[in-house]
């Protein structure tokens, strides 16, 4: 039996110890940060096409549960108990008409996601609930029984926010599965050719392959030297030195001629990238955000994929700041209606320039956050709820399976203090995105090896359904 009031230390506590016992099993000394076996035997093989991937990393671990919110009677009491004072009111919340699940529950989204209502509606955007990093099934009996393989660092920022780029809580790596779709598209790539992975967040591990890594950008876009051309004396003089000094070989100086060399592969491909997307026109009016502004360019890159030589593209992006451990409510609210309004002004960008058949875009996050309330926010928990947009999306679903919002041994995935165990691992989501991206189904056990450990998961099938075939 377990006590439903389980302090933060205990379940530190509880989980640290199954860890201990988990990095045992799995690994006898330490090679928990060795590279995953991409082999050639098992190399990822991927049909061309001309489609994009976009995610989203909701930075510091989204509240989930006050983002989609059960409203039928009996589970919105439930909802309410649980969260207490950081509960919303059923009139707060946007109805999800005309979706009733399973077990006959009806659901709303947080009254500032006006935008991800009308998505769902429009049969535009789904949710895959209670979902998150886990390497095999997971029980309250074998996580506390000690039995249970756990992904590493569960809790932890760092670690929680590296599984989801990798798909392998098992271990520490820095590589994650869009580059291993670099490796596969583009294996000679030519000085000038940009990368198809291309980030607008800096260093990631998810566009990190073996051979491959990520193009850096920013909502302005591309970085490089800018020189001004026009033909006057002193820009003639300068462009001169600039060619010159692009061209010039360091003989004897390996250090000086590899960082020069450096210098012009980015020159060359900043000027690529430039000239390609400052041509697109965007119609759509984008909030003025990061967020926002980082999507409209998004949305150029991918209409100048042809410009650019991609056929195949996949974006990163980072949006900080939901580790509400207080002020919930008010930084929450702020924080989605941000996310909503980029998510609408993006699905209709990709609309109005008739792009919107190529592009799935879907979101992460560190962690769900505990159902219970701290006096003035949430605490770090596991299994949550995230979403996937796009033309190609089954919409106007939830996918997966939304838990009980019951604490304690009312109900069985709650470890502690409403920390839910995940029922649906990224994995299965994963796989759906990449075999709708262009991965072969041979190449799916080496891009995610844990997906062997759910063969059995309740509502497996009902998720290979998220995007139209």
């Amino acid at each position: 039996m377990i006590d439903n009031k389980i302090s933060r230390r205990g379940f530190i506590k509880a989980s640290a110890s199954v860890a201990a016992g988990t990095s045992i099993m799995l690994t006898g000394t330490a090679p928990s940060y060795a590279a995953p076996q991409v082999t050639k035997s098992k190399a990822v093989q991927i049909k061309p096409s001309k489609k994009a991937l976009v995610f989203i990393m909701l930075d510091g671990g989204n509240d989930s549960y006050n983002m989609l919110v059960p409203t039928s009677s009996k589970h919105y009491k439930e909802y309410q108990s649980s969260r207490s004072n950081l509960a919303l009111s059923q009139q707060q919340l946007l109805s999800l008409d005309g979706y009733r699940d399973s077990r006959g529950r009806t659901f709303g989204v947080h009254e500032s996601m006006r935008d991800v209502q009308q998505l769902f509606k429009q049969k535009k955007l789904a949710f895959v609930a209670n979902t998150g990093p886990i390497i095999e099934p997971v029980t309250k009996d074998n996580f506390y029984g000690g039995g249970a393989k756990l992904p590493l660092g569960l809790l932890s920022h760092s670690d929680q926010f590296k599984h989801w780029q990798t798909a392998r809580p098992e271990l520490r790596i820095n590589r994650g599965w869009f580059g291993y779709f670099a490796d596969a598209l583009q294996p000679d790539r030519t000085i000038d050719q940009i990368p198809m992975n291309i980030s607008l967040s800096g260093s990631n591990i998810m566009q990190n392959g073996i051979s491959s890594s990520h193009y850096s950008i920013t909502q302005d876009g591309s970085v490089g030297l800018i020189v001004n051309e026009d033909k006057t004396p002193l820009s003639n003089v300068l462009l001169d030195s600039f060619e010159k000094s692009l061209n010039f070989h360091y003989r004897g100086d390996p250090l000086k001629q590899s960082y020069l060399s450096i210098t012009r592969e980015a020159q060359a491909q900043h000027e690529k990238f430039s000239k390609a997307t400052d041509q697109i026109n965007v119609p759509t009016s984008f909030s003025d955000t990061a967020l926002s502004q980082q999507l409209k360019k998004v949305v150029q890159s991918i209409k100048a994929a042809d410009s650019l030589g991609q056929q195949q593209q996949t974006y990163f992006l980072r949006y900080i700041g939901w580790d509400h451990h207080d002020e919930l409510l008010n930084n929450h609210a702020n924080m989605l209606s941000v996310l909503s309004k980029a998510l609408g002004e993006f699905q209709r960008a990709l609309d109005e320039l008739d792009i919107a058949d190529k592009v799935v875009t879907f979101t992460g996050s560190d962690f769900g956050r505990t159902l219970t309330s701290n006096g003035n926010g949430t605490d770090h928990g596991w299994g949550g709820n995230t979403l996937v947009m796009g033309e190609p999306v089954n919409g106007g679903q939830i996918f997966g399976e939304y838990p009980s919002l019951a604490l304690g041994t009312d109900n069985p995935l709650d470890v502690g203090g409403g920390v839910l165990i995940p029922t649906t691992p990224i994995d299965l989501l994963y796989e759906q995105l990449a075999l709708w991206f262009g991965a072969e189904q041979s190449s799916i056990e080496a891009l995610f090896p844990n997906l062997s450990n759910f063969k059995d998961v309740t509502n497996k099938s009902r998720l290979q359904e998220l995007i139209h075939s």
